[in-house]
């Protein structure tokens, strides 16, 4: 346990906590680098990583323990502390950025016009902060640059609670769990998923001065994340209580995993697309 300023926090709560501080300097430094608003990369984050638990909880409950609606009601959705899922978390994220890169659609003419009139109040600073342009894309990636790295340190909470224990193994990395509960050693996959990310964001660091195109960090991560993931839940538990549920044998998170890099391989495309040739005149 530690205790900051009052509050207790566990193994977990602490490394996610710091896992998020790490996380949103990165973001942030990815951000001043690429010459953004540091405003735009600092509300943007907290609101993505705030929307990414919510829809955590949301996954969690619904592909992985519909038992609790049934048992709870809707109280079941808005406890939104009492568990997560990764892939959820995910998708939470995704729609958040996507709706915060796009209020100045919504917001831009208002923000321009509120601007010149030197215009105050509540309403005022609400719509000249949405207007501001953002490049999705650039965008898109200095918040993506900075996850692995909070990451890491949120799946080491994991470890450290064993939160994901996985089936029997005599692998070297397996956590000698307790006989009599467990049965002796097994995988900890919040130890090895920590182990790959930390990998990832190391080459996003190696690739941080090269000129790249905006969306390929986005796409490294698809890349690199979705196939491991794949592959690491092959070795969750299940004969265990509690056991992951599977669909048509495989994982939530491995059905995610499938979507996330076939997403990655259409952004893939998308970069890698040739520019389209400059319109030929005809002269007369």
């Amino acid at each position: 346990m530690i205790e900051l300023g009052g509050i207790v926090l566990d193994s977990w709560a602490a490394l996610v906590t710091l896992g998020f501080i790490l996380g949103l300097e990165s973001c942030r430094w990815r951000g001043i680098q690429q010459g953004l608003d540091v405003r735009d990369i600092v509300d943007g984050g907290v609101f993505i990583v705030g929307s990414g638990f919510v829809g955590g909880h949301i996954v969690h409950v619904l592909a992985y323990n519909p038992h609790q609606l049934e048992e709870q009601g809707i109280w079941a959705l808005l406890k939104i502390w009492a568990g997560f899922s990764s892939y959820g978390g995910f998708l939470g994220a995704v729609a958040a950025a996507v709706l915060f890169l796009n209020l100045p659609r919504f917001f831009g003419d208002q923000a321009k016009v509120f601007s010149a009139k030197g215009a105050t109040g509540a309403w005022s600073s609400f719509v000249q902060w949405a207007g501001r342009p953002k490049d999705f894309w650039k965008h898109g990636d200095a918040y993506i640059f900075g996850f692995p790295l909070g990451w890491t340190f949120g799946r080491l909470g994991c470890f450290s609670a064993h939160d994901h224990v996985g089936a029997r193994s005599d692998f070297f990395l397996a956590v000698d769990f307790p006989a009599a509960t467990y049965g002796g050693p097994r995988h900890d996959l919040g130890l090895y998923e920590a182990l790959w990310t930390a990998v990832i964001a190391a080459t996003f660091y190696a690739f941080r001065n090269r000129p790249v195109q905006p969306g390929f960090f986005v796409a490294l991560w698809c890349a690199m994340y979705a196939p491991a993931r794949l592959a690491l839940d092959f070795l969750r538990n299940s004969d265990l209580s509690g056991a992951d549920v599977r669909w048509a044998g495989l994982t939530p998170a491995q059905w995610g995993s499938l979507m996330m890099a076939g997403a990655g391989l259409a952004l893939v495309r998308k970069l890698w697309r040739p520019a389209a040739p400059p319109p030929t005149t005809s002269h007369v």
